[in-house]
């Protein structure tokens, strides 16, 4: 994608090796609180057919095809190609292809899939287009295939642990100003609704499970993960001319380091909660 022009479905954060990086980190804390990738209502099967939309680094169907026979095909979804493995290092069941999760997919894709799994649409989505997004990727399902989506809460963030009397003020206010940049590049979704929009659009079983990134063994990786996150959000805002409080990268960076000294120093940590909604077809 391009760092200065956003569009409709479009990722609002950079797509360089630093970001692919972090993404992997991400996976890997909220893999160690979920504690699987197919959710358990999900009978698996040796022929399975698996989309991952918005799939990034792969790092999903990567990890997804250690576990799965050789005979499931495994195809990954993306608005860009920047952070997809080279194919030499892929198994041979792993496809990608370019594709806008809101645009009509090709009828060679239409009614295939077993299961259409997507995961963190937050920095991506309006809040205008959570439902269209659902209907779009329910075409690619066969009948009783399911739907898997993985997101957060990103806007209702804590930090937990801080000393009594004492704050995270730099960890504070550089997601406060994460949070209002979202909110005025209209990336405003409401997690909860997920299981709603699942319903209204014809899913049937929807079952949703919230998890709390609570996890002490990955406190300090979620926290690399969330103060990377923010800084490529804001470099995305200030390339778009749309970040006031902020001028310059210098500025940028300097504010991801006192994010991260405060959390150190003070050894608190971000915390917020995963939702994993999945549905059927009828």
């Amino acid at each position: 994608m391009s760092d200065e022009a956003q569009t409709h479905g479009e990722y609002l954060l950079v797509r360089n090796m630093a970001e692919s990086e972090r993404l992997e980190m991400q996976y890997k804390a909220w893999q160690a609180n979920i504690g699987y990738r197919l959710h358990p209502v999900i009978k698996q099967h040796d022929r399975m057919r698996i989309a991952d939309v918005g799939t990034g680094t792969g790092i999903w169907l990567r990890e997804l095809a250690t576990v799965l026979p050789i005979t499931c095909q495994l195809d990954g979804f993306d608005l860009s190609d920047a952070m997809f493995p080279h194919k030499d290092a892929l198994p041979e069941n792993i496809t990608f292809h370019h594709q806008n999760l809101l645009e009509p997919f090709p009828d060679e894709y239409l009614g295939e899939y077993d299961v259409v799994n997507v995961r963190v649409m937050v920095v991506a989505l309006s809040y205008d287009e959570w439902e269209p997004a659902v209907r779009n990727l329910m075409t690619l399902l066969k009948p009783g295939g399911h739907l898997q989506w993985v997101d957060c809460a990103a806007h209702e963030c804590i930090i937990k642990g801080e000393p009594e009397g004492k704050r995270a003020t730099n960890a504070r206010y550089g997601f406060d100003l994460f949070r209002r940049t979202l909110i005025s590049l209209g990336k405003t979704p409401n997690i909860a609704a997920l299981h709603g929009i699942f319903q209204k659009s014809g899913l049937e079983s929807c079952e949703e499970r919230i998890y709390n990134l609570d996890n002490p063994d990955v406190r300090e990786d979620l926290n690399l993960t969330v103060v990377g996150g923010i800084q490529h959000v804001l470099i995305t805002a200030l390339k778009m001319h749309k970040l006031d409080e902020i001028q310059s990268m210098q500025q940028i960076t300097a504010l991801r380091e006192a994010m991260l000294s405060d959390l150190h120093s003070l050894g608190c940590y971000y915390c917020f909660d995963v939702f994993v909604v999945v549905g059927r077809k009828a």
